[in-house]
């Protein structure tokens, strides 16, 4: 991951208490419909630019580190660039994509709009029949190749890790980091958050990723071998505090997973609100599998865990100033 104001950012984080992290919604609209998703539509109209203004100035009053644009698909917005670029006055700016609307000219635009990273989601080397998979490397692989070539931000490969796509897990691994790539991984979850999947063969292939990949983060490894071991470690989420997300009608939420609870406007978020959130347990955490969350909250819950998992990355060669793998 980049890393792009690295002073201002670790100012931030240790002496402002900032943001880690903020997601920002800017589309409900998507181009596919995997089966494990519950976060698009066919139907939303794209947020105009002028709607989101007022939320990106928001966070970067709160001085979120990183705001990433989710959708839906949020290739499929117009003015994609633009929002990039008013967020990148005061905040680094990453971006979530199935990849498929890809091109050498967009991708030029968001070099130029000041793009820090983007995360591609690949589900496994080919899709299933059933079309719960459809995000699929056999797919992607040129729009990959488009990014390899073009790109002057950090991307990196998501993928999900469950029934349909464990058969080609490690082979998916071995060819994304063939290509170059980092990759973090997704442990299946249910509408609330909590992982879907457990057991031996599970564990083994998170083991095997850990010990032969280039692994995103290195800060949620024992944290994901005890889900997929059944285990369900306490700890306290500290989102609404390190971590926001903003869903298309602007309000904060706790995640994706727990909308509904919190339901500010982000607008009108304060620092007090940042205090109180950072300090409550959300009563979720058991056996949640959202691990950006559990990330983001380990500045708090384990801060030489968190600095010792981040050297770590760095000597493997994950953590660069920039630019693909």
């Amino acid at each position: 991951m980049r890393v792009k104001h690295p002073v201002r950012s670790t100012f931030n984080l240790l002496f402002r208490h900032a943001m880690v992290e903020a997601q920002l919604i800017v589309t409900r609209r998507c181009n596919l419909s995997c089966g494990y998703c519950t976060e698009f539509d066919k139907t939303s109209e794209c947020i105009p630019l002028d709607t989101l203004k007022p939320r990106v100035d928001a966070l970067h009053r709160l001085n979120a580190i990183n705001i990433t644009l989710l959708g839906g698909e949020p290739l499929l917005h117009p003015d994609l660039p633009a929002i990039i670029a008013y967020a990148d006055r005061a905040a680094q700016v990453s971006l979530t994509t199935n990849g498929f609307l890809l091109t050498g000219d967009l991708i030029g635009r968001l070099n130029d709009a000041g793009l820090a990273n983007m995360e591609v989601s690949v589900d496994g080397l080919s899709a299933d029949r059933t079309g719960y998979i459809q995000k699929c490397l056999k797919t992607v692989r040129s729009k990959l190749e488009l990014l390899r070539q073009f790109a002057r931000f950090d991307v990196h490969v998501n993928l999900v890790l469950c029934e349909q796509t464990k058969g080609e897990f490690t082979d998916a691994i071995r060819e994304l980091n063939a290509l170059g790539f980092s990759v973090s991984l997704g442990l299946l979850h249910d509408a609330s958050g909590s992982v879907s999947i457990a057991g031996a063969d599970y564990l083994a292939l998170w083991r095997d990723y850990y010990a032969h990949a280039r692994p995103f983060s290195y800060i949620d490894e024992e944290y994901g071998a005890q889900l997929l071991s059944g285990k369900q470690p306490q700890w306290k989420c500290r989102a609404g505090s390190r971590f926001v997300y903003v869903d298309e009608f602007g309000n904060a939420q706790f995640c994706s997973a727990q909308r509904g609870r919190l339901n500010k406007p982000i607008t009108e978020y304060a620092s007090h609100d940042v205090s109180q959130h950072g300090k409550t347990h959300k009563g979720c955490e058991a056996g949640c599998s959202l691990l950006c969350h559990y990330r983001d909250s380990a500045v708090d819950n384990r801060p030489f865990h968190a600095a010792a998992a981040m050297i770590k990355l760095a000597t493997r060669g994950s953590l660069r100033g920039g630019g693909v793998a």
